[in-house]
């Protein structure tokens, strides 16, 4: 009679690990997709800040804007989307004096060259973060 109830107990718990495995399972795959997601942002986010410093080097050595930019776009060239309407790319500048130019073409030695990105970045899995973040990434360099 003792193995029998043995028996009956062994059967009744048989599915209750997939029963446990169907519920914790969701908030694994959530979880290790969010980490990824999260890495691929710090990621573009790194990318767009080298991107910028990069640009801003250029623009201090006495580049134009079409240099810059092509500086800029040539080192974001990794990222998806990068070279869409959904990256902006904005040299200016500032005069010895500290006051704004009126266009980065007549940047003058001693000024600082600044160099502003904004990048659209898409989460690679909805999990209701919306459908993105804008990275912007600003950097500045006196003019040599």
């Amino acid at each position: 009679m003792a193995t029998r109830r043995k028996r009956w107990r062994c059967r009744s718990q048989r599915g209750a690990s997939a029963v446990e495995f169907a519920l914790v399972s969701p908030v694994l795959i959530v979880l290790v997709l969010g980490i990824i997601d999260f890495g691929l942002y710090i990621n573009a986010a790194s990318v767009v800040g080298n991107a910028a410093r990069e640009g801003v080097r250029v623009a201090s050595l006495g580049a134009t804007s079409t240099e810059i930019t092509t500086v800029v776009e040539n080192a974001m060239s990794d990222l998806p989307g990068a070279a869409l309407p959904a990256t902006s790319i904005a040299p200016s500048c500032l005069t010895p004096a500290g006051t704004q130019c009126v266009s980065y073409a007549n940047a003058a030695a001693g000024g600082t060259a600044i160099v502003k990105i904004s990048y659209a970045h898409t989460w690679l899995t909805p999990l209701g973060l919306g459908n993105g973040a804008t990275i912007v990434k600003s950097s500045e360099m006196r003019i040599e």
